[in-house]
């Protein structure tokens, strides 16, 4: 999941961006819930009880939604940024 030096629409003036593709974003959002789900089967003992094993879903499910929501947010935060649009210069100068 590297960032990305694309250039931008033409109709943004060919920029390039520095932004990772939202299809990462939601890679990202399956990865913490397999994990979240695992633990949550493995900390509560889903296996014993039926109704801990739908809760444990549930958390693996609000847990993709709200890490997919947020980090494609922030993906959208940094395609919006026009604070540096120069970087033709290092960062530290």
């Amino acid at each position: 999941m590297a960032p990305t030096n694309t250039p931008k629409k033409k109709s943004t003036g060919g920029k390039p961006t520095s932004t990772v593709s939202y299809k990462d974003a939601l890679k990202v959002g399956a990865v913490c819930a397999i994990v979240t789900l695992v633990l949550a089967i493995v900390v509560t003992r889903a296996w014993q009880d039926g109704r801990a094993f739908g809760y444990a879903f549930i958390y693996a499910g609000a847990a993709f939604v709200l890490v997919s929501g947020f980090t494609s947010y922030l993906n959208w935060v940094m395609r919006k940024d026009t604070q540096n649009q120069d970087q033709s210069y290092p960062v530290m100068r």
